[in-house]
């Protein structure tokens, strides 16, 4: 039962540790769109960390909502974002409303930004590279 606990804690500080390398803040957490209309939202990326971020954005749709995505709905601008530290950017989440939409069923997708390796030289290294990805909710009722 020690040696459990001892694991359970080395993991938790080690989950720490590593996560303290992603400084990035996202506003805002959830996003919600009027499925009747066109509509643009706006996401700010704030580097609050020391070096330079490389993020890849793309979209991704819950294994339970794979018949109600929003994917083939959603734009974002640019789908390529360079961060540098203390450096904050907008993003722009475009909705272009369709017709095939079924009236009162919720649609959801999640908006997923990837973090790449900031130089190739990196992923040569025999170190291990810890690339992270963070996502918010889009969500939608028609």
């Amino acid at each position: 039962m020690f040696h459990i606990k001892l694991l359970f804690i080395y993991l938790i500080f080690s989950t720490i540790i590593l996560s303290s390398e992603f400084n990035l803040s996202i506003t805002p957490t959830k996003i919600e769109l009027d499925l009747n209309n066109n509509s643009v939202k706006d996401i700010y990326l704030i580097n609050n960390g020391d070096k330079t971020v490389k993020l890849l954005t793309y979209f991704e749709t819950p294994e339970e909502f794979q018949n109600n995505s929003l994917e083939s709905m959603l734009q974002c601008f640019p789908k390529f974002i360079i961060l540098k530290s203390k450096e904050e950017k907008l993003i722009k989440l475009v909705y272009n409303k369709i017709d095939i939409l079924n009236k009162g069923e919720n649609y959801k997708s999640y908006i997923i930004f990837k973090e790449l390796p900031n130089d190739s030289k990196s992923l040569l290294d025999e170190e291990t590279i810890i690339l992270n990805e963070i996502g918010i909710g889009i969500i939608g009722k028609y």
